[in-house]
């Protein structure tokens, strides 16, 4: 009977030291995980996706449908450092706080979402090879997306190019207390992901707003220059400004570095 109840609590003890062993690894690594975690956020339109054909041609449609002059390529560029509200009301009267922007902006939610396809809203060339390699290169890294456009259309773009799976976040104006240029949106995704603390992200985005939510937020902002605005406007709002793709996974690898022995 002694010998027994020995065994037994040779067991217990036994499995005790394991399991608290256990749990330390555990710890440690979750420490190891969040010292290297990084996060790559992306702004959409004019970033990720090549989308303005099917931005320009909606935002015409909505405004033919109500009557309303259509505008021009150059004035929808300039409207996409506005949410969607706010850019029709603007285009339509010059007042971004006009109230007719309200149903045109619901009008135009509703087209604009509808016709993401894999062709409307494709990546730029590069864009998924680079998010591979990325990711391939340091599996830690964790994708967001933040766009002034509306949440819907954020979720379905990532998913008609393939890569909402990696995307653990995705969000649009609509899902945040105050659009870019405020840090709102930034600063949730990374409360949402988990682990993350701003210093430890990158914002890439192709608006000068974008580089002032990422200033705003505490997180570096990489300016790209195949978007809506000029290379000027760009660099004003950024401390890094990038011209092609290959030249941003190069960014990201060295930031990344950085990050890593930090």
């Amino acid at each position: 009977m002694i010998r027994t109840d020995f065994f037994l609590l040779t067991l217990v003890f036994g499995s005790l030291i394991i399991n608290c062993s256990s749990f330390k690894y555990n710890l440690k690594q979750k420490a190891v995980n969040m010292k290297l975690s990084a996060g790559i956020l992306f702004d959409v339109d004019g970033t990720l996706s090549d989308s303005f054909q099917l931005g320009f041609d909606s935002t015409n449609a909505v405004l033919k449908r109500n009557g309303i002059e259509e505008i021009s390529a150059d004035s929808y560029h300039q409207g996409t450092r506005y949410t969607t509200p706010t850019r029709l009301a603007w285009h339509v009267t010059g007042d971004t706080n006009n109230p007719i922007g309200e149903e045109l902006g619901r009008q135009f939610d509703e087209l604009y979402v509808e016709l993401v396809s894999p062709s409307t809203a494709a990546f730029y060339d590069g864009m998924h090879q680079l998010l591979t390699e990325v990711k391939d290169k340091y599996p830690i890294v964790r994708y967001g997306a933040l766009s002034n456009a509306c949440g819907a259309y954020v979720r379905a773009v990532l998913a008609a190019n393939n890569v909402d799976h990696i995307f653990e976040v995705q969000l649009g104006a609509d899902d945040v207390a105050a659009p870019k240029p405020h840090p709102d949106g930034l600063l949730k995704l990374v409360s949402l992901l988990d682990g993350l603390v701003p210093s430890k992200c990158i914002y890439i985005g192709d608006s000068p707003t974008d580089g002032q939510a990422a200033t705003a937020a505490g997180m570096l902002g990489i300016g790209v220059t195949w978007g809506s605005h000029s290379a000027e406007s760009v660099a004003k709002s950024f401390k890094i400004v990038v011209h092609t793709i290959q030249e941003l996974q190069d960014v990201i690898i060295t930031q990344l570095k950085e990050i890593e022995h930090s």
